[in-house]
C-alpha cells in the first residue's frame, strides 16, 4: 500500500485530532499516525482492527467492514467502546484500484464525553418517561414545556387531551403557595417542597409531596423550573398506622400498670391471709381453732395458686406458645363436676341455677377437658359475681351442626345481672383489660379470665362474644368444635380402702391408698420440699428415699437398680438437672434402665417444658405445688397396686 496516495492524510490531520489509520484487504493494520496528546495509544499494527473493539462492539465493527468490502458504499461511519474503555468515532472508506478491493483507510475521533453525555441523556430520558411519578417542566413565565405520561397517570387525564389544566388538577390554596413561594424559592436558592392534594380527574383527592427544581444555564441563571410530584398515599396511611400504634400502645402501657397495680392488690390479698392464719395458727393451742386457720391459709393460697396459674397462662398467650391437650372424656360428667363447685357460690347469694343440657349433645367427646371446664368455670364465676342477690344464672349447651364425627357446640352462660354497656364489651376480651377500672375494686378479680377464656375457645376452633345491655344482665356465647367418642377405654379407678367409724351405715370422707412394698425415690435439692412431699405422701405406706441432686440419684439406681419402683425427679438441681439426671438413668446398663418410670416433679408447667421432659426420658409430669391427688394417680398408673 506504500504506492497509495497519502496527499488526503494532511488534510485529514488538519481537521481532527487523534489518529489515522491503514489496514489491508484482511483488516490487518498496516499503518497508524497518532497526533500528540492522541487518547488512542493502543500498539495495533499487525493486529486486526477489530481487536480494538471490545464485546458486541466487535460483531457490529466487522459487519461495518464488510459493507465497505462487499458493496458500492463509499465510507461508513461507526462508533464503538474501545479496550481502551473510551469510545470513538471511525469515518472509514474503501481503497480500490482496477476495481480489485486493496483495504480500508479512514480517522478516529475520540467521542467519550459526548457517547456518555448521550448515554445519560437516554437513560434519563427512560426513567423520565417510565416514572410513575408527576414530572414537568415549565419555563420562567409559568409555560408547561413538557409533561411526562406518570403525570397523566397520576391524574387520570387523557394525554390526547392536551396540556394538563394545572388550575384544576391543583386546589386553590396550593396554586398560591406555587406563585406565592414556591416558584421564587426555586429559583432563588434551587429548590422547593410543599405538601397538598392533586385533584384528579374524576374528583378524587390524592396526597402528593410536590417539589420544584431550578434548572440554570451557562450564566449560572435560572431559566427552567422542573417540577417532580410524588404520590405519598402510603406514607400517609404508613403515618396514620404508626400514630394509631403509638395511641394503642401508650393504651396498652398504662393497662399494663393497672393490671400491675390490680395484680399486686390480687397476689398480696391472698398472701396476707396464709400469712396472717399461719401466723395465729402457731399463736392458739385450741386444735379446733389451728385446724380453723389452716383450712383458711389452705383456702387462700388456692386462690394464690389460681391467680398464678392465670397469668402464667396469659404469658403464654402473649408469647403464642399456649396450647391445648386433646383426649376422650365424660362431657356430661364434666358439666356436674363444674356445676357442683359452682353450686358453692350459687347458694351463698340465693341465686337461681338452671342448667340445660341439650338431648342431642354428646355424652363423650374428644377434646382439652380441663380447659373447657377452665373456660365453663370462669364464665359462670363471673355470672354470679356480677349479679344481685335471688338472680338467676343459667348455663345451656346445645349442639348446632354435625358434621360426620365433628360436632359443633354452643354454650351459653346468662344471668340477670348488672349488664355491661357497649364501650365497655369492647375491652373485654383484651388483654390486662376488665370492662371498667372501677369493677376490680368493687369485685375484685384480675381481668385475664375472659383474655385466657377466647384463646382457649379459638383453639377449640370457636368464637366468643357477648350480648347485654346495661342494667339488663349478659349472655356470653360461645362456640367450639369436639368429636364425638365412646370412650372405650375408660381409666381404671383406684383401689379403695374405707375405714368406717361407727354404724357402717353411716361409714365416712373418704378414701385411701396403700402403696405397701413399694419404694419411691425422690430427687428433691430444697429440704422443705422434701418435707412437703415426705407429709403429703405419708399416708400412702410407700418407703421413700431422697436424693438431694441429680448425680446422687444417678448414683443411688446404678448400685440398687432393683430396689426402686418409681422416681419422682425435680428438674432444677445442683451438680446435675433432672434432664441429665434422666437421660444417665437411662444410659446406665442395667436391665431396668428403661423400664423404670421417672416422672418429672417441676414448677416449670409450660408446654414446652413438659415436652422437654419427655424428650430426656420421662414418663410424665406433675406440676409444683403437689396436687395429692395428681400424685396418687402417676402412683396407681406405674405402680402395681397390691392385692
Amino acid at each position: 500500500m506504500s504506492s497509495i496516495d497519502r496527499t488526503w492524510m494532511t488534510t485529514f490531520w488538519e481537521a481532527f485530532s487523534d489518529c489515522v489509520i491503514e489496514m489491508d484487504e484482511q483488516y490487518i493494520v498496516t499503518n497508524i499516525l497518532r497526533k500528540t496528546g492522541s487518547t488512542f495509544t493502543m500498539d495495533i499494527i499487525g493486529r486486526s482492527f477489530l481487536d480494538i473493539a471490545v464485546d458486541k462492539g466487535r460483531e457490529f465493527a466487522a459487519k461495518e467492514l464488510e459493507l465497505l468490502k462487499t458493496t458500492d458504499i463509499p465510507y461508513r461511519r461507526f462508533t464503538f467502546l474501545s479496550r481502551l474503555d473510551r469510545y470513538y468515532r471511525w469515518t472509514l472508506i474503501a481503497l480500490h484500484k482496477d476495481d480489485v478491493f486493496q483495504g480500508i483507510c479512514g480517522i478516529a475521533v475520540d467521542v467519550t464525553q459526548q457517547s456518555l453525555n448521550e448515554i445519560t441523556l437516554n437513560w434519563q430520558r427512560a426513567i423520565i418517561e417510565g416514572s410513575n411519578d408527576f414530572i414537568s417542566i415549565a419555563d420562567m413565565d409559568g409555560n408547561v414545556l413538557y409533561t411526562n405520561p406518570g403525570a397523566y397517570k397520576m391524574t387520570g387525564y387523557d394525554p390526547a387531551s392536551g396540556a394538563l389544566p394545572l388550575e384544576r388538577i391543583f386546589t386553590p390554596g396550593h396554586l398560591e403557595a406555587i406563585s406565592d413561594g414556591g416558584l421564587v424559592r426555586a429559583a432563588a436558592i434551587g429548590n422547593w417542597t410543599g405538601l397538598s392534594e392533586l385533584v384528579c380527574a374524576d374528583g378524587t383527592l390524592i396526597p402528593i409531596e410536590h417539589n420544584m427544581f431550578s434548572v440554570k444555564n451557562r450564566n449560572d441563571e435560572t431559566f427552567l423550573i422542573a417540577t417532580i410530584i410524588r404520590d405519598i398515599t402510603d406514607f400517609v396511611e404508613h403515618r396514620k398506622e404508626m400514630e394509631q400504634a403509638r395511641k394503642a400502645a401508650e393504651t396498652a402501657s398504662i393497662a399494663k400498670s393497672e393490671f400491675l397495680s390490680r395484680m399486686s392488690h390480687e397476689i398480696r390479698t391472698p398472701m396476707n391471709a396464709i400469712i396472717g392464719m399461719i401466723d395465729i395458727g402457731m399463736r392458739v393451742e385450741d386444735s379446733e381453732k389451728k385446724n380453723y386457720c389452716l383450712t383458711r391459709a389452705d383456702s387462700a393460697s388456692k386462690h394464690l395458686l389460681g391467680i398464678i396459674n392465670d397469668i402464667l397462662d396469659v404469658s403464654k398467650i402473649e408469647a403464642d406458645k399456649f396450647e391445648l391437650s386433646f383426649s376422650e372424656f365424660n362431657f356430661e360428667q364434666a358439666l356436674k363436676n363444674i356445676t357442683n363447685m359452682a353450686n358453692i357460690l350459687v347458694e351463698e347469694k340465693q341465686h337461681n341455677f338452671i342448667v340445660k343440657f341439650g338431648n342431642d349433645v354428646p355424652s363423650f367427646i374428644l377434646s382439652d377437658e380441663l380447659r373447657l371446664s377452665q373456660v365453663i368455670t370462669n364464665l359462670l364465676t363471673n355470672a354470679v359475681k356480677f349479679t344481685p342477690e335471688k338472680g338467676t344464672v343459667t348455663l345451656s349447651i346445645e349442639k348446632i351442626e354435625e358434621i360426620n364425627e365433628d360436632v359443633i357446640l354452643k354454650i351459653t352462660v346468662a344471668d340477670t345481672g348488672i349488664g355491661i354497656s357497649e364501650e365497655q364489651q369492647k375491652k373485654l376480651f383484651m388483654s390486662f383489660n376488665q370492662a371498667d377500672s372501677s369493677i376490680s375494686t368493687k369485685f375484685g378479680g384480675t381481668g385475664l379470665g375472659l383474655t385466657i377464656s377466647k384463646r382457649i375457645v379459638e383453639l377449640m376452633g370457636g368464637q366468643i362474644w357477648i350480648e347485654s345491655e346495661l342494667g339488663k344482665g349478659a349472655k356470653f356465647i360461645f362456640t367450639m368444635k369436639a368429636k364425638k367418642t365412646t370412650l372405650k377405654t375408660r381409666p381404671k379407678p383406684p383401689k379403695e380402702i374405707y375405714e368406717p367409724t361407727g354404724d357402717l351405715k353411716h361409714k365416712a370422707v373418704k378414701r385411701s391408698y396403700d402403696f405397701h412394698n413399694h419404694t419411691l425415690l425422690i430427687a428433691e435439692d430444697i429440704e422443705i420440699n422434701r418435707e412437703v412431699v415426705s407429709a403429703l405422701l405419708e399416708s400412702l405406706n410407700l418407703d421413700i428415699t431422697f436424693a438431694v441432686n441429680g448425680k446422687e440419684a444417678v448414683r443411688m439406681v446404678s448400685e440398687m437398680p432393683d430396689y426402686y419402683d418409681m422416681i419422682f425427679m425435680d428438674i432444677q438441681m445442683p451438680e446435675m438437672d433432672g434432664y441429665e439426671a434422666t437421660r444417665a438413668i437411662r444410659s446406665l446398663s442395667i436391665t431396668r434402665a428403661n423400664d423404670i418410670p421417672i416422672i418429672a416433679m417441676t414448677a416449670n408447667v409450660f408446654q414446652e417444658d413438659i415436652d422437654k421432659c419427655i424428650a430426656a426420658g420421662m414418663n410424665a409430669h406433675v406440676g409444683k405445688p403437689l396436687n395429692f391427688d395428681e400424685v396418687t394417680r402417676q402412683l396407681q398408673e406405674y405402680i402395681q397396686s397390691p392385692s
